[in-house]
């Protein structure tokens, strides 16, 4: 049996599992599974799967232990507790095994997508998953009606550009075609009603008749990603323009081509709109009466189940954030044409934490060092606690950290001469069973400590 076929059976009959489960531990026995085939990952492929009741709490173990390397945050998260897990009752352990089953249910190229920009985005599971979902949906079509459109919804700096700027590799990187390309544009310049011109072309005679509009780089790339930066922001006029594009894929141009057709052709391009608006219901807009959100359609609800289930729930999420983009003042006309928005939520400690520690190795990196590695304890002391977002702890890491990089040169070019300290420098920690080549921050604040 399949692990993902396992976690389907447990959702369809988990009284009848619960029943067997408890008549093993009156008669002191566990109840264990055939060895089921796991997750790809994980080694081994196979184990036993066993449950046990001790008292009010149930026990989930594996015989042989698993040992997870996959990417998948979700089974990364679980397997890294042991392979004997403990749970107050017998419905938390089954929720558990259902989400864990939905991680391993959905196909593998909507899994690789997944990953990719989970390791690019962080503390952001439920917003890159949802995206991915949509990606890998309309990547998979062969003769597209019209494009993908994604309103990325959320407060400042918590991974909605990043994830803009990592769906192009992302898919090129899946398809293995380079054949996506990133065009940006800030739509807090659109401001005036004249400023259609940016998008489509200005008329022969007029101001920016000779500049080239945004939207004819799908000329140039008929799978380009535009990104466009603070919906909210655009004049109404402007967003009319997306209207045709958005629901039929084509827009006419004010210039021809070289093969005189000012027709252009957006169905296989990906459009993505960014705002800070709160969209998650939660919050009342104008003199609306506040709603809360459905249950479980929140950005902060995790997802679950397979491709129909996931559906299910992003239509829900969309729905309530589309009724809550209506009120904000977007046109209506528009706001039932994107195909998903996808709701960011505050960071927690964790992430902002992890958000530092890729900080510091993206600053060590100009100055000519390679961080492989930075202790969780040393990462949480350089992240500001009162900080707006993460982008505003980046001037504080650029005026600690540049006397401790300053004082390591490369690995490749140490003097012949150096302190003996300067070996933890460049030999791994313990735990990593194949060598790291670069630094570990810990080692050099130890080495600069004792200089």
């Amino acid at each position: 049996m399949d692990f993902s076929q396992f976690c389907a059976h447990l959702s369809h009959q988990p009284a009848l599992l619960q029943k067997r489960v408890d008549a093993c531990a009156g008669l002191g026995r566990s109840y264990e599974f055939s060895p089921c085939r796991m997750p790809p990952g994980c080694r081994p492929g196979q184990t036993g799967l066993g449950f046990w009741r001790d008292g009010t709490d149930y026990l989930l173990y594996f015989r042989p232990a698993v040992d997870y390397s996959g990417d998948d945050p979700r089974l990364r998260r679980f397997f890294s507790q042991g392979s004997l897990q403990r749970f107050p009752g017998f419905q938390p352990m089954a929720d558990c095994l259902q989400a864990l089953g939905s991680a391993a249910a959905m196909p593998a190229s909507f899994q690789t997508l997944n990953q990719y920009l989970q390791r690019r985005v962080l503390g952001q599971e439920r917003a890159v998953m949802a995206a991915a979902f949509k990606l890998w949906a309309h990547a998979c079509k062969r003769e597209p009606l019209r494009p993908l459109s994604l309103i990325l919804y959320g407060p400042t700096g918590v991974g909605k550009s990043e994830l803009g700027k990592a769906i192009a590799p992302a898919l090129n990187h899946c398809t293995e075609e380079g054949r996506y390309r990133l065009v940006w544009t800030e739509l807090n310049t659109f401001t005036q009603a004249h400023s259609t011109y940016r998008l489509t072309g200005a008329p022969p005679g007029y101001v920016g008749y000779d500049d080239p509009p945004v939207l004819e780089a799908v000329r140039r790339c008929p799978h380009t990603v535009f990104m466009f930066d603070e919906l909210d922001k655009a004049h109404p006029e402007v967003l009319k323009v997306f209207m045709s594009i958005l629901d039929e894929g084509r827009c006419t141009a004010r210039q021809e081509d070289s093969q005189g057709s000012r027709e252009l052709d957006f169905r296989r391009c990906i459009f993505l709109f960014t705002t800070n608006t709160d969209l998650s219901g939660a919050r009342r807009l104008g003199f609306a009466p506040a709603q809360p959100p459905p249950a479980g359609s929140g950005p902060a609800a995790s997802l679950t189940g397979g491709p129909a289930d996931l559906a299910r729930q992003l239509f829900q999420s969309d729905e309530t954030a589309r009724q809550a983009l209506a009120r904000s003042g977007v046109l209506r006309e528009i706001t039932g044409r994107f195909s998903g928005l996808v709701g960011f939520q505050p960071l927690d400690e964790p992430a902002r934490v992890a958000i530092t520690a890729k900080q510091i190795t993206t600053l060590a990196r100009e100055y000519g060092l390679n961080v492989v590695q930075t202790a969780p304890h040393l990462a949480r002391a350089l992240t500001p606690r009162q900080a707006v977002s993460p982008r505003s702890s980046v001037p504080m890491l650029e005026g600690v950290l540049p006397p401790v990089f300053l004082a390591c040169p490369p690995p490749g070019n140490r003097p012949s001469a150096c302190p003996a300290a300067w070996s933890t420098c460049i030999s791994p920690p313990p735990r990593h069973k194949k060598p790291l080549r670069g630094y570990t921050l810990s080692a050099v604040f130890a080495v600069i400590s004792k200089l």
